[in-house]
């Protein structure tokens, strides 16, 4: 049997892996895109299994195999998902321009002292920050989620969200008045 008859048997009797991680995201059948993003799942699936190399050999390397496949399958749906949904926000942005194009000169203004404000507190912050704080804020103003920031510096959800909150906590014991 070949490597991509193989991997599509495996998946055939492990579909599970990817509607759990559909599920995870939010995608149910009654979407009008399930069966695309179940597809999209699916390829994800067969491309870790081809880069997969331990063995899979009995019933335990199975189940280690699906419970690492269904981690890749989710983050990376996870990913695209969220390119979806920035293209689409871009697509929009020219019936907002309208609204962009009516602003007066002191809405502008105000919003670019504001812009500066906050990139000047956020280089403050940065200041006192730990090299994983700083890096978990980096990624967190990129637009990344919790999962997102855990797959990139590979560390638990769990710990991106105590390092959030360590975050938190330094900025609320800054006396942005001093500035």
């Amino acid at each position: 049997m070949t490597t991509e008859q193989a991997g599509f048997t495996l998946f055939l009797e492990h579909q599970a892996v990817v509607y759990g991680a559909l599920a995870k995201l939010g995608v149910r059948p009654h979407h009008s895109d399930f069966q695309d993003w179940r597809d999209e799942g699916m390829l994800v699936y067969l491309n870790y299994f081809n880069r997969y190399r331990d063995p899979l050999c009995d019933e335990a390397a199975i189940t280690k195999f699906n419970k690492l496949a269904w981690r890749f399958v989710f983050l990376t749906l996870m990913q695209r998902m969220q390119k979806v949904r920035h293209r689409r926000e871009l697509e929009e942005a020219p019936a907002n321009a309208a609204v962009l194009q009516t602003t007066t000169v002191a809405e502008a203004h105000a919003s670019m002292e504001q812009a500066v404000e906050l990139k000047l507190q956020v280089r403050q912050l940065e200041a006192i920050l730990t090299p994983m704080e700083r890096r978990v804020l980096r990624l967190r103003l990129v637009g990344l989620v919790d999962a997102g920031i855990a797959g990139e510096l590979q560390v638990s959800r769990q710990r991106v969200l105590k390092v959030r909150k360590q975050i938190q906590a330094k900025y609320r014991q800054i006396d942005w008045r001093n500035f």
